[in-house]
């Protein structure tokens, strides 16, 4: 029970809001994925994206894609939240933060 109610805050602390289709990656960033990997992106509840800390660095764009759309170790699949077009445009956006756009 206490395993379920954990995935359950999880999920719905860094995800789950209405965006604009046009939204920017930033903006997406911020609506949905600043909650668990901080505001500048060095990690929180998720892991680094940015830093010395980030192992993505440097990861072609279809990681972050697949990692967005998909999910990854326990961050939730945003595939039925975001529009393939938003989830290109965060990861562009994750990808110029750390150098590697």
């Amino acid at each position: 029970m206490a395993a379920c109610l954990t995935l359950v805050l999880a999920v719905t602390s860094c995800g789950g809001t209405d965006l604009p289709e046009d939204a920017t990656g930033e903006v997406i960033y911020v609506q949905l994925c600043a909650r668990c990997h901080g505001s500048d992106l060095r990690g929180g509840t998720g892991v680094a994206l940015v830093g010395e800390e980030a192992t993505s660095v440097g990861k072609p764009e279809r990681y972050f894609v697949q990692s967005i759309s998909s999910g990854i170790g326990r961050m939730p699949s945003f595939r039925n939240t975001l529009s393939e077009e938003q989830i290109l445009r965060v990861s562009r956006y994750i990808m110029d933060q750390s150098g590697g756009g």
